[in-house]
């Protein structure tokens, strides 16, 4: 059997007007064909190269329970009452969409319905649009069943048949439409006769073909431009956009894979997304990318792929595009953010005028204005974390190393912030601890937290994080946490674990103003030690109390590493420890001849 079903066997009666004008395919999708090392493609690319792309218009599209509703990033909107099938597909300047059993296109600027067509019972898989033609793909919700149309405006059906095998989403630029299939190719047709005038061969998945901002790509979770250097693609040549490889949550992608049709109610992979645009010159707009997920949209270099910021928003991010100078995010809600690329800061905000099921979002020649950060990156990050939102947690703690590399002492006040608070989730909980023994900067934040004890009637329910402010001060040196580490030694409110690593921390920071507080904690825990945590710390406290209590010092530890009733463990501990040498007084020095 042919490649191609023909169209013939695609109209029924009920179709028969709308494909009066179609035509059979004659040898796209062959397989067959040889790889003829990119001549072909080559050719169709230099009778394409003065050939006008629409840049397309900048919009927001929202799927809601018995239609759409639109904005123009610009500010115009619009609504379309009827049912939708799939996932909208925005293409150039045209809303293309199934429902209600038809096919059709609505103009993105207005939502006035350009033409209408019967679906065959199909959905959209995925649509493109020159100015003069509309290519779409329609499949089933479970997939097969490939039908591939192009209508001139006007609504005049000029191609429809069933290819063989699944095809992706298409484009169209000067009449020739591009169809990607098997995962590996694109069919190049001349729309006015059915015939295969050339085809691409990659060596990367390829499921779209793309009109972004005016310039063709093909791929999925890479893009090749369609420049004069495509026909090298068959030999893994070719201008090729590859955004950063990270380990983010959710594992985002940037294309769902063009050959799916999409539900009209959004799923987790659409609010855990990629959002990039590149330049044609395997480079990216404004050299960045954002990523998605649910409420956060986060914000990095896409040639060095660091963090540059982070927006905490209120409803899940379904949908969003690069723009030049920003992105554009559109939310459960219905709200369209216009977000400075450089530092997240909102540029505008629209809004759809309705909670939406999903949403579809094409920046075309729009341009975001700048706007200057309204808070730095620290700040950003301990708000993103801060949010209560439990599935919000795997983002928190991706952002929350992100934090604990930053030098900034406000970071030492996020930190502690988490660390003392009850609604903070347990595994940001730890990590927040963790980072926080690991400052080195943020001494004056650290400290003041030593001061604050554990409240009920002040709702203050958790104490500080006490052992993690110790390791960090220990290693800072820091002589003004003796004190107030000392007194913590005697708090009840902190944990064992807290005050071994206070304990440790004042064998080097401990001075002679806190022999009191030490003599305290060794009189109270020596005979009574209960765990391996506070048999650390009481031993912790005598090296310190050798060290800054002189002889009295000394003598205590001797006669408790001696007495009966001292715990076994410490005990043992104690009967190793040696008293400090003493210091030599200094020489005074040699007079020399000279005096």
């Amino acid at each position: 059997m042919h490649a191609t079903k023909l169209t013939s066997l695609l109209c029924s009666a009920a179709l028969l007007a709308a494909c009066s004008g179609s035509n059979a395919l004659s040898g796209a999708f062959d397989t067959t064909w040889q790889n003829d090392g990119g001549q072909s493609i080559s050719s169709v690319q230099r009778e394409l190269a003065t050939a006008s792309i629409p840049k397309g218009t900048g919009i927001a599209v929202g799927v809601i329970k018995g239609g759409l509703v639109a904005s123009t990033l610009g500010g115009k909107s619009w609504k379309y009452q009827g049912s939708v099938d799939a996932r909208p597909k925005i293409t150039g300047d045209v809303v293309v969409a199934t429902g209600d059993g038809q096919l059709f296109a609505l103009d993105a600027n207005t939502g006035q319905k350009l033409w209408s067509i019967a679906s065959g019972g199909r959905s959209l898989r995925g649509a493109g649009d020159d100015g003069t033609y509309t290519v779409a793909a329609l499949g089933a919700l479970n997939g097969g069943q490939s039908r591939l149309v192009v209508i001139k405006r006007g609504g005049s059906v000029v191609l429809d048949a069933e290819p063989e095998p699944e095809i992706g989403t298409p484009a169209i630029v000067g009449g020739i439409a591009f169809v990607p299939w098997g995962n590996q190719y694109v069919s190049a047709i001349d729309v006015t006769t059915g015939t295969e005038r050339g085809r691409l061969l990659m060596r990367q998945q390829v499921t779209h073909a793309e009109n972004l901002g005016g310039e063709l790509y093909f791929g999925e979770s890479q893009l090749l431009h369609f420049d004069p250097k495509i026909g090298g693609a068959a030999s893994g040549g070719g201008t090729l956009a590859a955004l950063p490889k990270h380990q983010l949550p959710g594992t985002p992608r940037w294309f769902a894979p063009g050959s799916e049709v999409l539900s009209p109610s959004a799923s987790a992979p659409d609010r855990i997304r990629l959002i990039a645009k590149p330049t044609g010159d395997g480079k990216f707009e404004n050299d960045r990318m954002a990523a998605t997920y649910f409420r956060v949209a986060m914000g990095f270099g896409a040639s060095d792929g660091e963090l540059r910021w982070a927006k905490l928003v209120d409803s899940d991010i379904l949908g969003g595009a690069a723009a030049k100078g920003g992105f554009a995010f559109c939310t459960a809600k219905g709200e369209v953010l216009l977000v400075d690329s450089a530092s997240g800061a909102r540029s505008g905000v629209l809004n759809l005028g309705s909670s939406v099921m999903s949403c579809e979002v094409q920046a075309g020649a729009f341009e975001i204005p700048s706007n200057s950060p309204e808070k730095t990156l620290a700040e950003q990050l301990g708000e993103v974390i801060a949010a209560k939102d439990p599935q919000m947690v795997p983002a928190q703690r991706f952002l929350l190393t992100k934090l604990g590399a930053l030098k900034d002492d406000s970071v030492t006040k996020v930190l502690i912030d988490l660390a003392s608070n009850t609604d903070t989730p347990p595994a940001l909980y730890d990590d927040a601890r963790k980072l926080l023994a690991e400052r080195r900067s943020g001494a004056d934040y650290m400290l003041k937290a030593l001061d604050r004890e554990y409240d009920f009637l002040d709702d203050v329910l958790l104490p500080p994080p006490v052992g993690p402010i110790a390791d960090a001060l220990a290693a800072m040196k820091e002589e003004r946490a003796a004190s107030p580490l000392a007194q913590h030694l005697n708090d009840p409110s902190d944990s064992p674990d807290d005050i071994k690593r206070a304990a440790k921390a004042l064998e080097s920071l401990a001075t002679e103003a806190q022999f009191s507080d030490l003599k305290t904690f060794f009189a109270l825990y020596r005979a009574t030690a209960s765990d391996d945590d506070i048999v650390a710390a009481v031993v912790s406290v005598a090296k310190a109390m050798m060290r800054v209590g002189g002889k009295e010092g000394q003598a205590l530890v001797s006669e408790a590493a001696k007495d009966p009733l001292t715990n076994s463990e410490v005990q043992q501990a104690l009967q190793e420890l040696k008293p400090p040498a003493e210091k030599k007084p200094e020489e005074p020095a040699k007079k020399t001849a000279s005096n």
